[in-house]
């Protein structure tokens, strides 16, 4: 507790997610942390199939024939013969920790 915050031991604001674009002028999802320890980062709008069964603990191989039988645990979306996983629709599902987590592991 402190003069400035009364309440002891108060949970950070939830961060805010909105659309935005990189320095490169991609479209991503802007993740505005509170201020110090909670930074700013932006996650893609999308992810492929491989990594969304990756943060969703489904095999690949079981991951793309359920994507083709239209019954993948959340909506895909199809572009030509590959299918991606809205980044929005997995944080809703896991969390926005868990994604953010998971996507940082790739790099």
């Amino acid at each position: 507790m402190t003069a400035d915050d009364p309440t002891p031991d108060a949970p950070p604001p939830a961060p805010l997610v909105a659309p935005g674009m990189d320095p490169l002028g991609d479209l991503v999802l802007a993740v505005r942390g509170s201020g110090p320890p909670y930074p700013d980062y932006e996650l893609p709008l999308t992810v492929s199939l491989d990594d969304a069964c990756m943060m969703l603990g489904i095999y690949p191989s079981d991951g793309l024939v359920a994507a083709k039988a239209g019954t993948f645990p959340i909506d895909v979306i199809k572009l030509g013969t590959r299918f991606r996983v809205s980044t929005a629709v997995l944080i809703r599902k896991l969390g926005l920790e868990g994604v953010r987590d998971a996507i940082r592991l790739e790099d």
